[in-house]
């Protein structure tokens, strides 16, 4: 299999990547744990069918391009800018803790500064990739860690190009760095902000054709011309790709554009980390194995240590900081490019390249389990008397009984609060953004910071006294969690909850639940109501239909 054609190559890594997708559905894992062990098994490392490893990688990046773009489209730009100082703050803050701390490790081993230093900027780097597969998969892509974790990623992509900019600046064979900071000068300060006018312009003409294909055809050279654009000036095909997909995330086109892109994101994905497995061999991980395993420990135990102590300094809380450090706790893309340029340059040599190498694809299939585990882990830390248990002490509410508990004060808990504040019933919130708390507070509103997934944090909301339990959060364990408190302590407290399917409902009801909404029905049914009222249906008609169809789906 090492000569033939394109097609060839890509029947390989599509063949490869559909067997290894259906063992991890079969075993019940995560799709990238499959995708990856497909690729070490076809890899030239182990016997049996090898695919060309170059001509694969290149097919690769097309998966890197439509996932890192499919990304940016789905995370606004206001939601960047939400996650600013945090996101900037706390990044660029890690890969500065990170690299000191590859640096220190590098030099206990006998490694020179240069190679100390590569060490230690390649290990500081989180994927935006992985991060949204895995998430995606989990279900968890809308929830505010992932955001905010994406946000956290895409700065420490940025950070990439001054650190590529020192390894050229401090390797043997380097070369001028002007050029090199230049070029990454002109894509940010030029092309991005042109594209924030030219791109919509560009797609509302092709829109304007109304021809799906033709504009299917736009969207998919659009993500390929930026992403190639923004390699020639010095910066990823990741970054440039995720930067086009925030620009056009910004439109009022994005849904059309989501919706041809996500195909080819679902396609060519699974390409990359078939790739991503092939690099892998599995003979030096056993022949190294207690340096693979030091770096393994130093991207995700230290890094995601780092990263939660870092959120939760700036701000989020126990609970958040926690979910950020997991899902941050990996490397891929950007590492390997750091790592392939690192060698290039004369900064690394080729057993640390294959130690950074192996050990990130090992992080790769380990991403999956840590952000399994991380509510676990997150029991066992709030469990103890943690920052937000202490703050929650202190601003209990006073004395309260035949009250609701509204858990969360997003999108739905703060209209439900509304209502509730509306018809003069009296309520308590729990929140865990401070910032939110605090406002409520100053208006009047009885608010706890703290993780309502806890027993003590409920406890402090007087549960046992309580009327309502209303669990707006969109987390499913958290939800779980409460319940189960709630029905320990309070049987006489009518649980409310939201969920996102049908299986998490008929869950959520055998657990004593009273009533478990799914937001999609009840969308789908308010929009039906609507359009019987507009054929002019009587309303108890109206009210029938809908009670059928919610029985039809209970």
């Amino acid at each position: 299999m090492q000569d033939g054609g394109l097609l060839v190559h890509l029947v390989t890594a599509l063949v490869a990547a559909l067997i290894g997708a259906a063992v991890a559905l079969r075993l019940g894992q995560p799709l990238i744990l499959g995708y990856v062990l497909a690729g070490v098994a076809i890899g030239p490392f182990t016997p049996g069918i090898i695919g060309q490893t170059e001509a694969i990688a290149e097919l690769a990046e097309l998966g890197i391009i439509f996932l890192m773009f499919v990304i940016g489209a789905q995370l606004s730009m206001r939601a960047l800018v939400r996650a600013g100082r945090v996101a900037i703050l706390g990044a660029l803050l890690q890969v500065a803790v990170m690299i000191g701390l590859g640096y220190l490790v590098g030099r206990a081993l006998g490694w020179g500064p240069l190679e100390s230093y590569a060490f230690g900027a390649v290990i500081s780097n989180s994927s935006s990739t992985v991060l949204g597969k895995v998430l995606s998969d989990r279900g968890e892509l809308d929830s505010r860690h992932a955001q905010l974790g994406i946000a956290w990623s895409s700065v420490q992509d940025i950070s990439t190009v001054a650190l590529v900019a020192v390894l050229a600046f401090l390797s043997p064979s380097s070369t001028a760095v002007g050029p090199l900071l230049g070029k990454a000068a002109l894509f940010f300060f030029v092309v991005v902000p042109l594209s924030f006018w030219v791109v919509p312009w560009g797609l509302r003409r092709a829109s304007a054709l109304h021809n799906r294909e033709f504009f299917a055809l736009a969207v998919v050279t659009l993500a390929l011309a930026m992403a190639g654009g923004a390699s020639l000036l010095g910066v990823s095909l990741a970054l440039g790709a995720f930067l086009t997909g925030v620009v056009v995330g910004e439109s009022d086109l994005a849904h059309r554009i989501l919706g041809d892109a996500i195909p080819m994101r679902d396609i060519f994905s699974g390409i990359f980390f078939v790739s991503i497995g092939m690099l892998l061999d599995p003979a030096f991980v056993l022949d190294a194995w207690a340096l693979v395993l030091v770096t393994v420990a130093l991207i995700v135990l230290v890094k995601g240590a780092v990263t939660t102590v870092l959120a939760r300094w700036l701000g989020c809380s126990t609970r958040l900081s926690v979910l950020i450090g997991a899902a941050l706790a990996q490397s891929a893309e950007f590492s390997f490019l750091l790592a392939r340029i690192g060698l290039e340059q004369g900064a690394l040599s080729r057993p640390i390249f294959n130690l950074l190498l192996s050990a990130t694809v090992v992080t790769i299939l380990l991403s999956p389990l840590v952000n399994g585990l991380a509510p676990a882990l997150l029991r066992r830390v709030q469990a103890r008397r943690s920052g937000a248990a202490r703050d929650a002490d202190a601003a209990r509410p006073s004395a309260i009984e035949d009250h609701a508990i509204v858990c969360g004060y997003g999108r739905v808990g703060s209209i439900v609060c509304a209502l509730l504040e509306q018809h003069r019933k009296p309520f308590v919130v729990i929140e865990e953004d401070l910032r939110v708390v605090e406002s409520l507070r100053a208006r009047g509103v009885s608010a706890l910071f703290g993780d309502a997934g806890l027993p003590d944090v409920l406890d402090r909301a007087s549960l046992r006294t309580a009327h309502l339990l209303i669990l707006c959060i969109p987390e499913r364990m958290a939800v779980r969690r409460a319940l189960e408190h709630a029905r320990e302590v309070s049987r006489a407290a009518t649980v409310l909850a939201r969920t996102h399917s049908y299986e998490d409902r008929a869950f959520l009801h055998a657990r004593g639940a009273d009533e478990a909404v799914v937001g999609e029905m009840e969308l789908a049914l308010e929009l039906g109501r609507r359009a019987l009222q507009r054929f002019g249906v009587e309303s108890d008609v109206i009210e029938r239909s809908l009670a059928t169809a919610r029985r039809a789906h209970a």
